[in-house]
């Protein structure tokens, strides 16, 4: 019975808590809003050929009751018991013997002797029936190729809008958001999200419509022909009701955990996945594989808890309409035994009373559909209106056409969610054309500081200026276009080294492509390649060495022709001759640019106009490198221990 354990364990588990911006009430129907209300013609046509699908239900339920009331005529037939005769109604003073007139007559001649309608007349009714029939059943499947196409339709064009817009929100949302959710996260919401909600959308538009209809013309059908009767089936109505409150929060519970999990174990495996050279090296392939299965287990669990509390409800519903079905055709015989009703409106009655409930139960089996999306839209919402931290200005201000003068002023920075500024009170004024170097210990904030001169964060506290303008008054499409930015981590996409060079600046001619990976000193490495500029490097350039990446994105940069440069530690990866290459065909690159640069190597600090020691996010050395070496404080340390591990290497 553990099975049973996990399951009530799994009902009485609370809500997954998530950091993420609280979403309004309504994310369902503001999505449908947004993102299918623009395609009303095509839902309009599928609504109301859904709606003729489900009323082609009813034709057969008619026909049945045409056939027994009209064409056969099937009516209790009085019985003398002492005579064993039958007795027709209005033909008491006529009487036929059962076994003389089967040995007399045919069927055909049977009908013949009941009154009203000839047998000729009766034979040509049902063959027009039949066609009738058959020309609803032809119209019936040709309404749902249609249906269909129309669904299929609006389905692909939400998928590929909603994916798109989402694709566009992720790019546009500030470093602050991608900080706080993994990439495999954020995946979940570009393929599994969406795709939940193109199936749920076009299961609900083809059922909900004319299921509701279909209910509607049952009631009508029902108190038409027996009010009294129709009490049985409307007792079941407030008993669904009932059942749905109660098996409602667990659903909807279960079914956003569920997605929660689902979304965290999507970041897990993309995190392994790209790390897979970590895990190999430290013979960890065993580990993650159990890891694997204690992460998937509860999902696995929560899964199975959903589709058996769904279960649950869906045969609580099907018991009720059972029941109820059960009375209405016992209880319906005795109406016809007493006269109150003919056979062909007890055959209607009962048919429209199945098809009432049909709906009902399927209804209530998209319960869960919705509850699944519902918490899909909830999540989805919740990016698509993720405020912009870096807002626009109303009236942008004229960029500089030369590189501009760069200012800090009482600069103080704080990370969402963090009690510790990462930097306090930065001051500091960097001319125009001239470098800066960013110096300093692991933590002390030289990355954040670079990140705040690009404008990928706003200062907590503080203004950074450019010529004198705060650069929150330049639209931030234009700054980008002022201010190149090379980060730490090398970026690598699919495609070739000319594409990788060419990102940014896809009109770029040939030879600038050249001259720009000749000052990144990796031309002479593309050339010996096979494929040279055209050949293709994987998503994270595992056929290019560390150094190569570097020198690749610098290669970039450098070609989309920055009036500012800022360097995030990009040639760590450098060896020391590589590096003097680099940066003594740099400076010519460097020439009319404003330039901050993050690093650790005194070489690189030396070339600097000007040097900035960080500690605790604080400046405590700022000034001309060779001045602070002949100063003696912690540039003149730093220098005397990289001389000295130099030494020790070459000794």
């Amino acid at each position: 019975m553990s099975w049973f354990k996990d399951f009530m364990a799994m009902l009485n588990e609370p809500p997954i808590r998530v950091k993420s911006r609280p979403v309004r009430a309504g994310a369902m129907t503001e999505l449908f809003r947004r993102y299918m209300l623009p395609h009303w013609p095509r839902l309009l046509v599928a609504v109301i050929l859904t709606l003729a699908v489900h009323m082609t239900i009813f034709c057969y339920a008619w026909s049945s009751r045409y056939i027994a009331d009209e064409i056969v005529q099937i009516d209790l037939i009085k019985y003398q018991s002492d005579k064993a005769q039958y007795v027709e109604p209005g033909w008491e003073n006529q009487r036929f013997s059962l076994e003389d007139d089967r040995a007399r007559n045919s069927w055909t001649r049977q009908l013949d002797d009941k009154p009203g309608l000839s047998n000729a007349q009766k034979l040509h009714r049902l063959s027009w029936l039949v066609v009738l029939m058959f020309g609803i059943v032809l119209a019936d499947r040709v309404f749902n190729i249609v249906l269909w196409n129309q669904v299929i339709t609006v389905g692909l064009r939400l998928q590929y809008l909603l994916r798109q817009r989402l694709f566009y929100k992720l790019q546009t949302l500030p470093m602050s958001y991608h900080d706080k959710h993994s990439t495999g996260y954020l995946m979940t919401h570009l393929f599994s999200d969406v795709q939940v909600v193109q199936q749920s959308a076009m299961h609900l538009l083809v059922n909900v419509p004319g299921s509701i209809l279909q209910v509607l013309v049952g009631i009508i059908i029902l108190l038409s022909i027996d009010p009294g009767l129709s009490v049985v089936v409307f007792i079941a109505l407030p008993t669904y009701a009932a059942a749905y409150r109660l098996f409602h929060p667990q659903l909807k519970t279960l079914h956003r955990n569920l997605r929660e999990r689902q979304g965290l174990l999507d970041a897990h495996i993309n995190n392994r996945v790209r790390n897979f050279y970590v895990v190999k090296s430290f013979v960890r392939e065993t580990f993650e594989a159990v890891d694997l299965v204690r992460r998937v287990r509860p999902i696995i669990r929560n899964t199975l808890g959903a589709q058996l509390l769904g279960t649950f409800f869906v045969v609580s519903c099907g018991i009720i309409s059972g029941v109820c079905m059960v009375a209405v055709l016992w209880l319906g015989a005795l109406r016809v035994r007493d006269g109150v009703l003919t056979t062909g409106n007890l055959l209607l009655f009962y048919a429209a009373a199945g098809q009432m409930f049909s709906p009902i139960s399927s209804l209530s089996q998209l319960a869960g559909m919705v509850h699944r999306l519902r918490a899909v839209a909830t999540k989805v919402m919740g990016v698509l209106d993720e405020p912009i931290a870096l807002l626009e200005p109303l009236t942008p201000r004229d960029l500089p056409e030369e590189a501009p003068r760069i200012d800090f002023s009482n600069v103080s920075f704080t990370y969402g969610g963090g009690e510790e500024p990462v930097l306090q009170n930065v001051t500091f004024s960097l001319p125009a054309g001239q470098s800066l170097c960013i110096m300093g210990p692991s933590g002390s904030g030289k990355t954040t500081l670079a990140k705040l001169a690009c404008r990928i964060y706003d200062p907590t506290v503080g203004t950074v200026r450019m010529n004198g303008s705060d650069i929150r008054e330049f639209k931030l499409a234009d700054l980008r276009g002022l201010v190149g930015f090379v980060p730490q981590e090398p970026v690598i996409f699919d495609g070739t080294i000319d594409d990788n060079i060419r990102y940014g600046s896809e009109g770029a001619f040939r030879r600038d492509i050249i001259a720009s990976a000749q000052f990144a000193r990796i031309h002479e490495f593309i050339e010996r390649l096979p494929d040279r500029y055209q050949t293709m490097t994987s998503e994270r350039g595992l056929n290019l060495s560390g150094g190569q990446k570097q020198r690749l994105n610098l290669a970039r940069v450098l070609l989309y022709n920055p009036k500012v440069l800022v360097l995030d530690d990009c040639t760590s990866a450098l060896d020391a001759e590589t590096e003097a290459k680099l940066m003594h065909g740099f400076e010519t690159a460097l020439k009319g640019r404003t330039v901050i640069l993050v690093s650790q190597r005194v070489s690189i600090a030396m070339r600097c106009d000007l040097v900035i020691m960080l500690k605790s996010g604080k400046i405590v050395e700022m000034g001309n490198p060779q001045e602070l070496m002949d100063r003696g404080g912690l540039l003149a340390d730093l220098c005397a221990q990289q001389a000295e591990s130099t030494s020790l290497v070459a000794g």
